[in-house]
């Protein structure tokens, strides 16, 4: 049986601590492909993948009126060598990159939307997605919750596909819940991820339950207010995924606090909520964007309102004090993460590569 044609994988760059899941999707596929980086390379030994090509030089050297010439001439050349069959743009940011190519080789090209980039920053740039999004042979999103948002920015309706990031099931594995009051939170140091709704919330919690500790893992421009938490807060920055999974399990509870940032940047849908669910831990989390798709309130999470500081701690506290709260929750949590397996995201994936060729 012949080989599929391959499909190009384009990305702004590649790859951001934050976006595993990316990495995950792509390696777990079928066909076979090459990632197109438009901007700097970044965690490469994270992030293993090859083919790799970086086209960030090219761009910038290019004069301004000839940089998208020069980004198409590059994507051409390398369609035709690895004998593409559909480009696959993860992210929004600059799908509009691929259209020359797209057109002059008529081939079809699918784009994935993951929350900032089709609601905040879309949100600045209302003419930036309709003449991209409008001529793509499909929009994925991760959560039904960004549907609206994907049809409001230009998306036909009819070529919408909700397929998620999907939880990595033989690498995040459940384990017995521990009955130290220990805490976890994993996520990017931004205003969305509700660090200061959690840190509004701890002193609560330790007054209930004071031998509690929260353990804090991520980065980025909020990490002077990751570190304001006092003694029983600790900050790990960069965790890699063998840190994040030894983390969990380590942790009671896993927290995520989020809420809508001011610049309306939203969760679409929080996988970290979905190796703790796989892990066997409980989740707190809140009412927010695509969340609650991902959790089963009551059976897996305690969700609460978003930045409600008041209702989060009640929460934590819950779950620090009640064994068999903290039990039934971790107990239920593999087999709804089952659901979400990267594998069958990744299939889904495939599948729809090879309905729009």
């Amino acid at each position: 049986m012949a080989e599929r044609p391959a499909v190009m994988h384009f990305i702004e760059r590649w790859l951001p601590l934050s976006e595993q899941f990316v990495h995950t999707l792509i390696t777990r596929s079928r066909r076979p492909g090459v990632v197109v980086s438009s901007g700097p390379l970044e965690n490469v030994e994270l992030y293993p993948y090859e083919p790799l090509v970086c086209i960030d030089g090219l761009r910038r050297r290019a004069p301004e009126r000839l940089k998208r010439p020069v980004v198409t001439a590059c994507l051409m050349a390398i369609a035709r060598r690895r004998k593409v069959g559909v480009i696959h743009v993860h992210h929004g940011y600059r799908a509009y990159e691929v259209l020359g190519t797209s057109r002059r080789l008529q081939l079809p090209f699918v784009v994935s939307l993951h929350g900032h980039d089709v609601t905040g920053y879309a949100s600045s740039r209302p003419a930036l997605y309709p003449p991209v999004l409008g001529k793509a042979a499909a929009v994925v999103v991760p959560s039904r919750f960004l549907v609206d948002a994907a049809v409001a920015n230009g998306a036909d309706p009819s070529r919408v596909r909700v397929i998620p990031s999907g939880v990595d099931t033989s690498f995040f594995q459940p384990t017995p819940v521990p009955t130290a009051p220990d805490v976890v939170f994993v996520g990017r140091f931004v205003e969305k991820k509700g660090l200061d709704t959690l840190l509004a919330a701890w002193p609560k919690v330790l007054a209930a339950v004071p031998p509690a500790r929260l353990h804090v893992m991520g980065y980025g421009p909020l990490e002077a207010l990751a570190r304001s938490g006092g003694p029983t807060v600790t900050v790990t920055l960069g965790p890699d995924r063998s840190a994040v999974r030894a983390a969990i399990a380590a942790a009671r509870a896993v927290v995520s606090p989020s809420h809508t940032a001011a610049d309306d940047s939203v969760e679409s849908l929080l996988v970290v909520n979905l190796e703790a669910q796989a892990s066997g831990r409980p989740v707190v989390t809140t009412r927010h964007g695509g969340i609650p798709e991902y959790v089963d309130d009551g059976a897996t999470a305690l969700v609460v309102p978003e930045a409600d500081a008041d209702a989060l701690a009640d929460a934590l506290v819950r779950v620090l004090t009640d064994d068999a709260l903290a039990m039934r929750l971790g107990a239920a949590g593999p087999a709804w993460a089952a659901q979400f397996d990267v594998a069958g995201c990744a299939a889904a994936m495939d599948d729809l590569y090879a309905a729009v060729e």
